[in-house]
């Protein structure tokens, strides 16, 4: 699979402004690990990029890139959000590369929810 990697951008929102103005290269991943977060600690995440994080901290020996070129990468999700994290700390504790999977606009929560109406 292949994803476009941006590095130090502090939110999510300025991502998704920045991949719609320029074309940036797709690079090749793996998703080494998935992180399911709940939903106050993904927007925390997705609004504080640049921030020291626990769990990229612990994990930071996933990330990395091969002699292939292959980025090595952790996801990032929440039940309750359309869009999931690819990160590559490269070393830090912080996610320096990011690139987002779109859900197609649908959570995550709602394709496995039961509702019932009585």
């Amino acid at each position: 699979m292949k994803a476009p990697f941006v590095s130090k951008f502090p939110n999510v929102r300025l991502i998704r402004n920045y991949l719609e103005k320029h074309k940036v290269k797709e690079r090749e991943y793996i998703i080494e690990r998935s992180i399911l977060l709940g939903r106050e600690d993904f927007i925390y995440l997705r609004e504080h990029l640049l921030e020291d994080n626990k769990n990229i901290a612990q994990y930071k020996s996933d990330m990395y890139v091969d002699e292939n070129g292959v980025w090595h990468v952790i996801m990032f999700c929440s039940i309750t959000c359309d869009i999931m994290l690819l990160v590559n700390s490269r070393g830090f504790n912080y996610a320096r590369y990011v690139a987002l999977m779109n859900n197609g606009g649908e959570q995550i929560e709602k394709r496995f929810a039961i509702n019932h109406r009585y």
